[in-house]
């Protein structure tokens, strides 16, 4: 009688199935096995992964794309681009295998359940979620089709266009045709989607993981970018003392006392009051030479270096509020240790009288 009405044979099979198989005068029908809000919040976090997926993965095709066709106005840092790459790779790493296995306990159940099938907790989710994924993907557009009127290269602008095309369409396609399935074949067109997408996910983030450092050679690094850090302080401590006291220091250790001694008894300016800083590996004092007038030298041992074609290889500026005035400082190329040759500074002390 169901199928002479026009229902398809498999919501005739479905629309049955919703009721138990006993001997009784009225249909019963058989216990719902899940709830609402707990479907609810698995669809939540599946899609919330997807958008995770979807930009990450974007990302790193982007960052493989400025690798293949190089911009010489590209300005980005490199170690900003690096750290762009360790966020991508982490999210993928965690964010797509529970991704990936969310969505294989998700379809499971709708094969095996009759009642998963025709959910509209499912369908609702899904096109609510679709259309922050599709804003997201529309801004990544945007801001691609920004970067080409700004002036980027054009064939990096084609193929950063394609890939938010790819990833747009194979997003919206498959969730959207998958929302209004209702049969409960194996969806085979999404399996292959799945299988390309895991294909491109794992080869991008294995290329990526050949450009970033490891969790040591990073670490080296940060103590390296300290040590500089701690070059640009002590030289201006040494601006300190010779602002105070009139001439450079004896040794650091003479004029940490000094300092301590002014800062207790008067405001300082800016740099002048604190701990001597020392090497953030080993805790050592750094090397310092007292030259000719106000000439004074600096020396710390670098773990690695920075050789030349590092991307990151920009001095480091560093701009003192009360003079003035800039130092810059070259990065050492290689590992060892490097002295850097400074002249002391007498900035104004009218600034900072009490």
């Amino acid at each position: 009688m169901l199928k002479s009405a026009g229902w398809p044979e498999d919501q005739v099979d479905e629309a049955l199935g919703a009721f138990a198989d006993v001997d009784f005068p009225t249909p019963v029908p058989r216990p719902r096995r899940f709830g609402g809000a707990r479907e609810a919040f698995l669809y939540i976090v599946f899609f919330a992964l997807l958008g995770v997926f979807a930009v990450q993965l974007g990302a790193l095709a982007f960052a493989f794309v400025d690798a293949q066709f190089v911009d010489p106005l590209d300005n980005a840092p490199g170690a900003y681009a690096v750290s762009r790459l360790r966020w991508s790779i982490a999210s993928l790493i965690v964010g797509y295998p529970v991704f990936v296995a969310l969505g294989w306990r998700l379809n499971a159940a709708r094969r095996k359940d009759p009642e998963r099938r025709v959910s509209r907790v499912r369908a609702w989710l899904t096109y609510v979620t679709l259309i922050f994924a599709a804003l997201i993907l529309i801004g990544d557009l945007v801001a691609v089709v920004h970067s080409f009127l700004s002036g980027e290269l054009r064939s990096r602008f084609l193929a950063k266009a394609f890939i938010v095309g790819v990833i747009s369409a194979g997003v919206l396609l498959n969730f959207t045709r998958d929302a209004e399935r209702q049969t409960a074949n194996v969806d085979w067109v999404g399996r292959a989607l799945a299988i390309a997408a895991s294909v491109v996910t794992v080869a991008l983030v294995l290329w990526a993981l050949f450009l970033v450092d490891t969790p040591g050679a990073a670490r080296a690094r940060t103590a390296d970018l300290q040590r500089l850090e701690d070059m640009q302080a002590l030289a201006r401590r040494v601006d300190c003392h010779r602002t105070y006291f009139g001439e450079t220091p004896e040794s650091l250790a003479a004029m940490e006392t000094a300092l301590q001694n002014r800062t207790g008894r008067a405001p300082a300016a800016p740099g002048c009051a604190g701990e001597t800083p020392r090497d953030p590996a080993t805790d050592a004092p750094y090397r310092y030479e007292r030259g000719a007038g106000d000439g004074f030298q600096l020396c710390a041992v670098f773990a690695r270096g920075w050789p030349e074609g590092d991307e990151s290889r920009q001095p480091t500026p560093t701009y003192y509020p009360v003079g003035g005035r800039r130092r810059n400082l070259e990065k050492p190329v290689s590992a060892g240790e490097t002295c850097f040759d400074f002249e002391a500074i007498d900035f104004e002390t009218d600034a900072v009288a009490p």
